[in-house]
């Protein structure tokens, strides 16, 4: 199996992969923009019963985890070197998801820039769409405008609801990111939210 996919032909392979993980009751977690890994490395290890994919665009980044998961033949886990936005509408079965993570998404400040921003409605259907009843996604961002802005777009749909934040591999580990972020001494906003179950 690889590891990672660069090229676009591989995505039906994804999907089959997720519908297989399905079949066997595995859990499904997606984490988009894992950057240096630390977060997404110690959830591939601790928890060994769920599959992970994992989505960054930055090729040094998925070198480094790619590394490392070779070295330790782990054989939960998938990355994604590719726009998630792009990939999760387009290759993940309807329902498949059991948790999404997303961990400081770029605010994208600069107005020729802001057709790249992750949160957008279209988006969080996409969400929606994905995630199983029950299923859960983890946010958080230290743009706290941003984090108005996601919490504003959430309250429109009423098949979300805001559920308590769980990534015990999020909260005892700092990316390095977050260690800069605190270090700055910026406010890290986190929120989560569950699927309730009704249809689009």
């Amino acid at each position: 199996m690889d590891l990672h996919f660069r090229d676009i032909s591989n995505y039906c392979n994804l999907t089959n992969k997720i519908e297989e993980m399905n079949k066997q009751n595995i859990p499904v977690y997606i984490e988009v923009g894992f950057g240096s890994g630390i977060v997404l490395r110690d959830r591939i290890i601790k928890e060994k019963n769920v599959f992970h994919l994992g989505f960054e665009a930055q090729n040094i980044y998925i070198k480094r985890i790619e590394e490392f998961i070779k070295k330790h033949n782990f054989e939960n886990v998938i990355l994604l070197n590719c726009d998630a936005k792009y990939i999760i509408p387009r290759f993940i079965p309807f329902e498949s998801i059991d948790k999404v993570m997303i961990y400081y998404p770029d605010p994208w400040w600069k107005k020729k820039h802001k057709k790249y921003i992750l949160f957008d409605l279209t988006f969080i259907g996409d969400l929606f769409r994905i995630l199983k009843k029950g299923g859960t996604i983890n946010i958080k961002t230290d743009v706290d405008e941003y984090f108005e802005k996601i919490k504003e777009m959430f309250t429109i749909f009423d098949y979300f609801e805001e559920t308590p934040f769980n990534d015990k591999s999020c909260e005892t580990n700092k990316s390095t990111f977050e260690t800069n972020a605190i270090r700055q001494g910026r406010n890290l906003n986190k929120i989560a939210y569950i699927k309730k179950g009704c249809c689009l």
